[in-house]
């Protein structure tokens, strides 16, 4: 375990009463530890396990308490210990969802010997963060301690279900992290990210790409104001002066642009989007770096996401179709460049003003069919939102073409059915319910669509890709056959 830990067990221990036990009577129950414990050093796990362990039996309390407390105490200070990579936009859930990047770059990188827990995050709505926590020192307890802690910090309330535990038995912790309004902050907004969103309310100041104040230009572009920013960076609204246009330039954090593989997967963002020249594609203009950070001078966007626009109520049939014809030409686009998309959901589905024509955004996740790896991750972690993931996707198998089809099946099916066709309580079950393949026939729930298309919808989320359509453009046709039989 690395030694700041140690440190910060001694700061615990010396900062409330524990009985008659003193930090050197505590720290003798380790009798086969180092000689002394030091911040920058990695020590047995045992050992940190017995300290916490001393200090539960000289207070007579239960050791999860005990760990529970640890954690409460320990999260501020990881807090400050932590300042460089931590965004000053985040708040709780942010924090939360980053950890596990935060301990590469301040732990992994470092003490390559080291070993912390893996820490699993998707974010399915932004007071609602779904965690898959998993170490072979089981401490949970003090996990639900840290995020409790990083709560107050941020003067918020959250509360938290465990639906799997190892100490029940379980072979890993999954969390459900929500986050309680309250009238003391604003919300933060997301990085959908790259336009303004109806309705439109003017952001609170920002500051640079250091967080000092706005810079005045990006790549010899004039910075107007802040769009939105979220736990990977800024979107900026900037002037395109030589060619009289608005643009949206998205920046990413100075604390991820040291880790290089969010480096990496950030420009390959760009780059991926700028492959593809499609009126359905939303276009990238520029790809570079500002002061050692990373940049995309992209289209900016008026309007709306789908996600956006269906909160309003159940789109119109044809309408729907054509969003849906629309997102699959542009899908079509990015195929034959050989790029697959791998995170089609209705957040990245944009209805841009004024006449809601589709742009597909963010392609973060998008990897050339040819590249070699999988996803840009640590560890392993989930990249993506699970509701729409295929099941080859889920199960860590090679992607194509058709993934991407899987994606908007999924959001066809949620539009007209009004649910999803997977579902589960936790990040865990959702990818439980995908990689089993049986959702409810869409007929049998929603009787009203047409036959020919809730035919397509069941084909696109086929569990065996095979059973899918051929690629994009059949997709194209089909709907817009159906299109005119409506």
């Amino acid at each position: 375990m690395y030694g700041l830990i140690f440190f910060y067990i001694q700061k615990f221990a010396e900062s409330a009463p524990h009985g008659t036990m003193s930090w050197s009577s505590i720290r003798s129950s380790v009798a086969t530890g180092a000689a002394r414990y030091l911040p920058s050093g990695s020590y047995p796990d045992a050992d940190a396990v017995r300290l916490l362990t001393s200090i539960a039996e000289s207070t007579g309390h239960p050791l999860p308490e005990v760990l529970k407390r640890f954690g409460r105490f320990l999260a501020p200070h990881l807090i400050k210990v932590a300042g460089k990579h931590v965004d000053p936009g985040w708040r709780t859930l942010d924090l939360i969802e980053h950890t596990e990047s935060i301990i590469h770059a301040m732990i992994r990188t470092s003490n390559p010997g080291a070993q912390p827990p893996v820490l699993e995050a998707v974010r399915p709505a932004p007071d609602e963060l779904h965690l898959v926590y998993s170490s072979q020192r089981q401490l949970c307890p003090l996990a639900l301690g840290l995020m409790h802690g990083v709560a107050e910090q941020y003067h918020e309330r959250i509360e938290v279900e465990e639906p799997s535990c190892m100490h029940r038995g379980d072979p890993f912790c999954s969390f459900v992290i929500r986050c309680i309004p309250n009238d003391t902050h604003a919300a933060g907004s997301t990085l959908a990210d790259t336009a303004d969103v109806r309705p439109g309310r003017e952001p609170p100041p920002v500051s640079s790409l250091e967080g000092d104040s706005m810079p005045p230009s990006i790549g010899g572009y004039a910075v107007v104001r802040l769009l939105g920013q979220g736990g990977m960076g800024r979107v900026y609204l900037g002037r395109d002066e030589r060619l009289n246009r608005d643009v949206a330039i998205k920046v990413l954090h100075p604390s991820k642009a040291r880790d290089s593989t969010a480096t990496r997967r950030f420009l390959r963002e760009g780059r991926a989007a700028a492959a593809v020249e499609h009126p359905h594609v939303m276009a990238i203009y520029q790809v570079g770096e500002e002061r050692g950070l990373p940049y995309i001078v992209m289209q900016r966007l008026v309007g709306r996401t789908l996600k956006q626009a269906r909160q309003s109520g159940p789109l119109p049939l044809r309408e729907l179709l054509r969003i849906a014809r629309e997102t699959a030409d542009g899908l079509a686009a990015a195929h034959r460049q050989g790029l697959v998309h791998r995170d089609i959901k209705p957040d990245n589905i944009f209805l841009q003003d004024p006449d809601a024509q589709v742009r597909i955004i963010d392609f973060g996740l998008a990897r050339a069919g040819n590249e070699e790896g999988g996803d840009v991750t640590v560890d392993g972690a989930v990249v993506g939102t699970p509701a729409y993931m295929s099941p080859e996707r889920v199960e860590g198998r090679s992607l194509d073409a058709k993934s991407d089809l899987f994606g908007l099946g999924v959001i066809l099916y949620e539009q007209l059915a009004d649910r999803l066709p997977f579902e589960g309580n936790s990040l865990v079950s959702m990818l439980a319910s995908i990689s089993r393949g049986a959702p409810p026939d869409l007929r049998s729930i929603a009787p009203h669509v047409p036959d020919a298309l809730a035919r397509l919808v069941m084909r696109l989320i086929a569990h065996d890709r095979a059973d899918r359509p051929a690629d994009a453009q059949a997709v194209v046709a089909e709907l817009a056959s159906i299109e005119r039989a409506v």
